[in-house]
This record gives structure tokens, sequence and C-alpha cells, in this order.
């Protein structure tokens, strides 16, 4: 595949900074969609949503959402980045990414994630002990039902099942699921045993601590005999400006606030998480930080050094952190889309 470049957001609720309000579920879903629709006119190629539950969330349904989202961007692949298979049924799973393949007409992709926050697990019932194992077992599930002809499902955490036969994606399995990964050795060598894309997480530190990670995959590929070269994408927060007002406001000092706190974990900002320090957050944003915050120009020739060595074929920049003003997300996207792109091909 060539070179692509997408947008993703996980559906925040922050709440107002003076006032503690959440905003209304149905603004932000009416800002998720002009964020869609932003990206599909400016030829960006993928919009991406994450999984998240609770009141600080709209987007407990990524597949269901996308589906809302596909008559707003007729164009652009529409990936759910990360489903969490861990405490979802894979047989409803596979059901509702054929619901989207056929809405979109061939344009749904799936990011199967092990994650969640230990309270997301407590709500669905899934022991942090057995949460690999059920995702495991579940991925093996889906990718199953996903291929033509009939499948038996059995294993340890669901009753069996034979002879089940879904229709498959128009896109076919591999091109269709990727496995979602934080930087582990398990996760890209299950990646790469299944013939998989791996989509890395990246939340903090330095960029190149995926180097490794990315060539045991391509290794793997190689040793599971798999006939494909396999996919490697990246997922990263992100704030673009245009160099000529990447001072006023500076891009940093506009993204610091909704960054500091949010970023380094997954989900909605915790007072438990540990802001970081404007020193921090300023290395974070450098040449070899986890941050793709800053000017176009810096933007560029930070995307082009991760995607030469670690051989991205995909980035998601995640436009909507925890409250980052809407305005400042849409101009991100028109951004990525006219000038960052292009300068990337």
């Amino acid at each position: 595949m060539s070179f692509q470049l997408g947008i993703a957001t996980w559906g925040e609720r922050a709440a107002h900074p003076v006032t503690g309000e959440l905003p209304d579920p149905r603004e932000r879903f009416a800002q998720l969609t002009e964020l869609a629709r932003a990206a599909d006119g400016v030829g960006l190629d993928v919009v991406a949503v994450g999984e998240g539950h609770g009141v600080e969330h709209i987007n407990p349904d990524p597949l269901q959402l996308l589906t809302a989202l596909s008559s707003h961007a007729p164009r652009v692949t529409l990936c759910a980045a990360a489903s969490v298979l861990t405490t979802a049924d894979p047989v409803r799973v596979a059901e509702q990414l054929r619901t989207l393949d056929m809405v979109s007409g061939g344009r749904a992709e799936l990011v199967a994630g092990q994650g969640g926050t230990v309270r997301d697990l407590r709500l669905f019932g899934v022991g942090p002990l057995e949460q690999e194992q059920i995702f495991e077992e579940r991925l093996d599930q889906l990718l199953d039902l996903l291929s033509p002809g009939p499948t038996d499902l059995a294993g340890v955490h669901r009753p069996e099942a034979a002879g089940v036969t879904l229709p498959p994606p128009a896109g076919g399995t591999r091109e269709t699921v990727w496995a979602a990964s934080s930087g582990s050795p398990r996760s890209v060598l299950r990646a790469a045993g299944h013939g998989i894309g791996v989509m890395l997480n990246v939340m903090e530190g330095r960029w190149d601590q995926l180097v490794p990670y990315v060539k045991a995959y391509r290794e793997a590929l190689h040793g599971f005999r798999q006939s494909t070269r396999g996919a490697v994408g990246l997922l990263l927060p992100g704030l673009v400006v245009s160099d000529d007002d990447a001072r006023s406001p500076d891009a940093l000092t506009l993204a610091y606030p909704h960054f500091a706190v949010s970023t380094r974990t997954f989900g909605a900002a915790s007072a438990d998480d540990p802001a970081w320090t404007p020193e921090e957050f300023r290395e974070q944003c450098g040449p070899e930080g986890a941050l793709l915050v800053g000017g176009v120009s810096d933007v560029v020739t930070k995307l082009r050094a991760m995607r030469e060595t670690l051989e991205l074929d995909r980035v998601l920049v995640r436009v909507d952190v925890n409250g980052l003003p809407h305005d400042a997300a849409l101009r991100t996207v028109e951004l990525l889309g006219r000038e960052v792109l292009p300068a990337l091909r």
C-alpha cells in the first residue's frame, strides 16, 4: 500500500475549564461529523474512531459511529481504531464490521485492541488477569468469522458454536483488520502470526523506541511464512499550525493545557494522571518526542523521519485531544490534507 495519512478521534467530552460542565453529546457528534467531512474534503486517506465508555465519551461503539459518519465522508477509509475486542463478542463485531463495509461501499477497517482501562474491564466483567487470553481467543475467532466459509467457534471463554458462516468484508481479512500495539514484543508477533497489519500507539517518550518492534514484526512475517508484506501504522496525538502562524499563537502554548495531562494515558483525562511540566511537554514535541505538535514544516520533517525509520504505511493523527478548541482541530485537518500530505508524497 502507498503511504496514507489520516485523522483519529477518541470522542472525548472534556469538562469546561471554568464551569466543569461536559459538552452536549450531540454537539460533540456534530464536531466529529465536521472533522470527518473536512478530512474527506482535503484529501486525507483515513478517518478513525477509537472506543471509550462512560460519561466522558460519545464513542462506546466506534463501528456504529462510523456507520453514521459514512455518508458525510464518502471517500475515505473508515477505521475503528481501536475496537476493544477483549470486551466484545466477535460475532457481533464481525456483523457490525460487515454492516459498515456494505453501507460505506467497502471502506471499513478495524484495529483490534486488547486495551481498555481497569474501569472498562470491570464494566464488562473482565478480570485483568484473563484480559490477554480473552483477547487472543476472540481475535482468532474474529479472523475466522471474516474468512470465507464456515468456522467452528469454541474456546475457553464462550460456548461452542459449529458451522458459523458470515459474509466476509469486501476487502478481505488481511486488508480489513489490524492489531493494536502499544509497543510490546507479544503484540507485534501476534499480528505477524496472523499476517495482518500492526497499528502502533505512541503516547510519550521517544518515537524511535518502536524501531525494535517494527523489525521484529517484519522478521516474524518472514518466519511465519506469511505471503504478505504486512503493514505498519502509527497513531499519535497532534496539532498543526501554519508556518506563518507558528509563533502567534504558538502551537505548543495552544496544545499544552489539553495535551499535557491526557496524551500520556489512554481515554479521558483523569485527575490522577501526572501532567507534564512545560519543559517535559516541549521535549515531547521535539524531533525525537512522541507528539506531533508544531508548524507545517516541522511536522513534515518529523513525519518524514518517522516514515523512513519505522517503514510506516499509515499515520493517524489524533486531532481533538481533551477539549482542544474545535477550530484548532479543524485547522489541523486542513493543513494535514492541503500541505503536509502533498509534501510527504
